[in-house]
Formats: C-alpha cells, structure tokens, sequence
C-alpha cells in the first residue's frame, strides 16, 4: 500500500515480531525524534481524525501554550485518580478553555514535544497492550510536564459521538474473543499502581473491583465465567509481581470486506 502511494515521505518499519500497539509507540516516537522531529503525533491506525481542521486545532493548543514545561497536547483528554485506581471523565460543563489534563484518551491524537524525548521518556513495550497511553502521560508528569487539551475540541468530540450527559454503568459482557483485552488491562493497570504510583488504596482497590467482576461474571453463564475469571486473575497476578510483555495472544479483529 505505501509503495503504490509512491511518496517518499511515508515509510513503514517493521520491528520484526509483534510488539503490540506499545512497542509499535516505542519504535515510532525513538526513530522520529531521532531523526529530529521536534513533535510527533501518535496515531491509530484504524481511527482517522473526526475533523478536517483536527491537526490545525492541536498545534493551536501548543502555540498559544509552549514553554519548556508543555510536554503533550491531544484531542481528549481524562484525570487519573491513583488512589481510587481509576480515570476521572471531565465534566462536560468543565470543557471550554485549555485544560490541564493527566492523560491523554486511546486514539486521540497525542501530539508529544522533543523535550519529552530528550529527558529519557518514551513509552514503554513492557505494556504490549493496553494503558500504555497513560502509563507514558504519567512518566511526563512525574517529570513535570504539562498535558494540555482544548475544552472546545474535547465537547465537539462527545458530541459527534453522542456520549455528552454520560452517566457512569458498570460491568457490561465483552465478546469472548475480546476477553484477552481484559487480561492487558487489569495487568497493565495494577503494574501502574504498584510500581509506578504506589498507593495503598488504589491497589486494594483495583483488586478488590475484579475479584467482585470474578463473581459477577458467572451471571453471563459458567462457561463464560470461566474464561473471564482466567484473565481477571492471571491479569492481577502478572501485574502485582511484574510479569509484562506478551503473555495472552491477542486475538486478531475480524475484517469486514
């Protein structure tokens, strides 16, 4: 496909193995700043920009805000609350102005300055998949930089995708071959509490919400509980002693033609 777009500007670079979306981050941001980009955007590469002016409104954000400390901008941005174990949603009616933001939300747009680079941080493969966004936006907090996104986009993406008065719901069945993702997650989230922002309370927290999602499960059929179980608990178990990179295969999507 990029040889028949025929434009040198594009390249693709294979790592040789499957390093998941985190190592696919890694290698991206290491071979661009190297090459002396002084900002690189992190794309999907199945989620296009919702809007045509997208990118323009990114660097509209760093422009109006750069300084040595702004370390990232993004479309979408959430708070982290390490002692709930949690991500924190912006109320919508907080979202006008440029807001000061943990992380930046799966797929939207992370656009990260050189300065990150040059102070060692890059995301890390260890995640495979999974939370590697906010594991990487939390390393640029811990070295003082800023995260920012516009209020304005923020609101015109929830509502393009109709999720504005959102109300919070628990717990809803995944499709079994999606279960590996489960694992990822309640892995790749404990090994953030444990080793990289330790709290008491977050950890007891996260455990104990998938023992309780270990139990309710079961109400989706024994057979399906089963399986959840198995990557509910082997995702805490690697988590807590650090097990990381791939341990469950993923499952790749099915592609409509």
């Amino acid at each position: 496909m990029i040889r028949q777009l025929n434009d040198k500007r594009i390249s693709h670079h294979s790592v040789g193995h499957n390093a998941g979306p985190a190592g696919g981050a890694y290698w991206g941001m290491k071979l661009l700043f190297e090459m002396d980009y002084d900002w690189v955007l992190w794309v999907d590469d199945d989620d296009p920009p919702k809007f045509v002016d997208l990118f323009e409104q990114l660097f509209k954000i760093v422009i109006d805000n750069d300084d040595s400390t702004l370390g990232m901008v993004g479309a979408v941005g959430e708070r982290f609350d390490k002692k709930k174990a949690k991500i924190v949603r912006l109320p919508d009616k907080e979202l006008n102005g440029y807001l000061k933001v943990d992380t930046i939300s799966g797929n939207m747009f992370p656009l990260i300055s050189k300065r990150v680079f040059q102070q060692g941080i890059l995301p890390s493969f260890d995640f495979f998949f999974g939370f590697e966004e906010l594991d990487f936006c939390l390393a640029l907090k811990r070295k003082n930089f800023r995260i920012l996104t516009s209020g304005e986009l923020h609101y015109k993406h929830r509502e393009l995708m109709g999720r504005l008065n959102l109300e919070e719901v628990g717990y809803s069945k995944k499709l079994e071959s999606l279960l590996w993702r489960e694992y990822y997650s309640v892995r790749n989230l404990l090994h953030i509490l444990v080793y990289q922002q330790f709290t008491l309370s977050g950890i007891f927290l996260i455990i104990l919400r998938n023992i309780s999602k270990c139990i309710f499960v079961f109400k989706y059929g024994f057979n399906y509980g089963r399986k959840a179980n198995y990557m509910i608990l082997k995702g805490l178990f690697d988590g807590f002693f650090g097990k990381m990179g791939m341990r469950i295969l993923p499952i790749a999507k099915q592609v409509i033609k």
